[in-house]
């Protein structure tokens, strides 16, 4: 029986993001890093989560960091320097760009390990997923020696073994999504609490709810919320993200918002 003692997490992070312009295992979605939706996908199901990436940025996360054995040498590095430093016989290998994954999803790649496959890999709206897979510790050598032959390609190197495909429900779907660009990152929905205050409280009827959205400022959130209450048009109001006053603005990270009325004497 494969329990969390024979599983490592490895989570690649750190890298180039030219296309997000930033380091993507840093950008947040509903009040927390996208690495650290990935941590908490794995913790549950793992004995020991590794994060490969060559920055000590990542030292926040409290897990153990390791770097590239050849840096600058994308996802087949990255795995090969996990696998190496695995102390298990499994490891879920995840991206740091996923972060509405689930356990649910880790759980179903789990549950067909079998001795005589050496990768299972998710596929999700037709497009199989190297990055959201479980490899054995056996991988190491063959990727290290492909790196060593200059072979970056992360397909390629997968095609070396035997691979077992697992075509994830259509419940389970978007979990997996990959976040590439700002334009994808505008297209995930976050949940927002709202809490209302005196006078907008009685607009609203009601003194708080929990939405999901796809907005990105204070503004584009206020526009929604007049269109839903639209007597809200009429009122003055301040807005309070995370207990602290914001502009109109000010970028929305799904921390807790308060619509508050005017302060008395300003």
């Amino acid at each position: 029986m494969i329990t969390k003692n024979n599983i490592t997490g490895i989570i690649l992070s750190g890298g180039k993001s030219s296309r997000m312009g930033t380091d993507k295992g840093f950008l947040a979605l509903n009040g927390k890093l996208f690495t650290q939706h990935v941590i908490d996908a794995l913790e549950p199901l793992v004995s020991e989560i590794i994060i490969v990436s060559n920055h000590s940025d990542y030292d926040i996360f409290n897990k153990r960091r390791i770097e590239d054995i050849i840096t600058d040498s994308g996802p087949v590095a990255g795995i090969a320097s996990g696998l190496k430093a695995s102390k298990t016989p499994y490891n879920v290998v995840l991206s740091c760009d996923i972060p509405l994954i689930k356990p649910e999803v880790l759980q179903v790649l789990i549950n067909h390990i079998s001795d005589n496959v050496d990768i299972i890999q998710v596929e999700s709206h037709g497009k199989t997923m190297p990055l959201v897979a479980i490899y054995k510790s056996t991988c190491a050598e063959t990727f290290i020696n492909l790196l060593n032959n200059d072979e970056r390609r992360l397909r390629h190197a997968v095609n070396q073994f035997k691979v077992k495909t697992i075509t994830l429900p259509s419940e389970l779907a978007d979990s997996v999504m990959n976040v590439n660009t700002p334009e994808e990152l505008k297209q995930l929905k976050m949940t927002i609490n709202i809490k209302y205050f005196g006078q907008i409280a009685e607009v609203t009827q009601i003194d708080e709810e929990t939405i999901e959205h796809t907005k990105t400022t204070v503004t584009e959130l206020i526009e929604s919320l007049t269109l839903k209450y639209p007597k809200l048009k009429l009122k003055d109001f301040k807005v309070a993200q995370n207990k602290a006053l914001v502009s109109n603005e000010t970028l929305l990270t799904g921390e807790d918002i308060a619509i508050l009325p005017p302060f008395a004497g300003g």
